[in-house]
């Protein structure tokens, strides 16, 4: 006698994925860029709500059957649409790092949260041999004094300079500790998502430059390293899936996207457990100070003017990394533009990472499509209560 087949049921709001692609697609058309990517956590239990990656594809050629040209339409695109940019794509962070180096520059007790560093827009770093030659490495703007939470705030490269590279007084992180911290935020290996084809992304550090490259790791790479430039990828996913610990007080879970089993009449069968990757790796009370820099992106920072105008209290950090690309017409810098907001601050039910990749510079494009998201979910979430 034939038995009706068990069904999984996932974590994904439907909905939310397609608010989330109509978003996205809307501002690639109105940058001129064609590749991104968002995905979105419970960060109570990893559930994975809503993963997008553009360009897509319609999966109902595959269950309907395609023609032998609909296929090769896909297979040779340029752009990639068969490949999953959240899971497999590896990209520079930016500034997005910053939270991550924060909370082990606190960890380590290198530097307390309150201690102010004045940021007059780039630091000055002679050659070891040849004091005559001077590097300068720049920030976007003059901060001023700045402490930890306005530095996260507002993304200050030459705070973060300090932290990661050490710079006058401030002993700085290095690469070594920079890569370990990393690592425990689930950088530089695969979460365990219950998807194939997942990519490690990369954290460089100084033998592999001397194995790889031939060459010697210079304090410059640890400064770039700081700020998330140079030769670090991750992926959209390990992006969302390493904040998640600053909203729950520190627990790194493996993002999953299957939830339970249930039988035809919808009985539970069995209720996939959240696993944690691990826990107290950083101290509550340091990601609380993270928390509330990032909270102060908001009110006073790199995210004003789109997430403040929520109707509920969200947290957020930017980032955005050279890619190597430049416009040929007026050479402005092509860059990876990022976003990580969790929400409501309070108690906090959904981490959302946005990334564009080769966006022009100066174009703001992840607060405005995190604040139309969010707006949407909130609104839907309060109209079902």
């Amino acid at each position: 006698m034939s038995e009706s087949g068990k069904s999984l049921v996932l974590w994904l709001d439907s909905e939310l994925q397609k608010k989330i692609e109509e978003e996205l697609k809307k501002k690639l058309k109105e940058v001129g860029a064609e590749v991104a990517a968002a995905v979105a956590l419970d960060p109570k239990t990893g559930g994975i709500l809503a993963l997008v990656s553009l360009p897509g594809f319609d999966n109902n050629l595959f269950s309907k059957g395609m023609s032998e040209e609909e296929w090769e339409q896909i297979d040779n695109d340029p752009l990639k649409p068969l490949f999953n940019q959240v899971i497999s794509g590896g990209y520079p962070t930016g500034s997005a790092i910053k939270p991550l180096i924060a909370s082990a520059a606190l960890e380590e007790e290198i530097i307390s949260p309150q201690k102010k560093i004045n940021c007059q827009g780039q630091i000055e770093v002679e050659h070891k041999y040849e004091p005559e030659i001077t590097y300068i490495y720049r920030d976007w703007k003059t901060h001023g004094w700045t402490d930890m939470r306005k530095a996260i705030a507002e993304s200050c490269n030459v705070y973060f300079y300090h932290l990661g590279g050490g710079y006058g007084d401030q002993e700085g992180l290095g690469p070594t500790r920079i890569k370990n911290y990393l690592e425990l935020f689930g950088w530089g290996s695969k979460t365990g998502i219950d998807l194939p084809q997942e990519a490690e992304g990369f954290l460089p550090d100084p033998s592999w430059k001397k194995e790889e490259l031939g060459e010697i790791w210079y304090d410059g790479d640890t400064y770039n390293l700081s700020i998330g430039q140079g030769y670090i990828r991750v992926t959209p996913l390990q992006m969302a899936a390493s904040f998640v610990p600053i909203t729950n007080g520190g627990k790194l879970f493996q993002p999953q996207v299957a939830k339970e089993i249930i039988d035809s009449d919808k009985n539970l069968i069995k209720e996939i457990e959240p696993e944690i990757i691990r826990e107290g790796f950083i101290k509550s009370e340091n990601l609380e100070v993270v928390r509330q820099g990032m909270r102060q992106a908001v009110t006073n920072g790199t995210a004003t003017g789109w997430l403040d105008q929520l109707g509920v209290q969200t947290a957020a950090k930017t980032g955005s990394a050279q890619t190597g690309k430049k416009d040929p017409k007026d050479k402005k810098d092509y860059l990876d533009n990022w976003i990580t907001v969790f929400a409501p601050y309070e108690d906090p039910q959904i981490v959302l990472t946005i990334m564009i990749n080769d966006v022009k510079d100066g174009q703001v494009v992840t607060p405005p499509v995190a604040k139309a998201i969010l707006e949407w979910y909130f609104d839907q979430n309060r109209e079902m209560n």
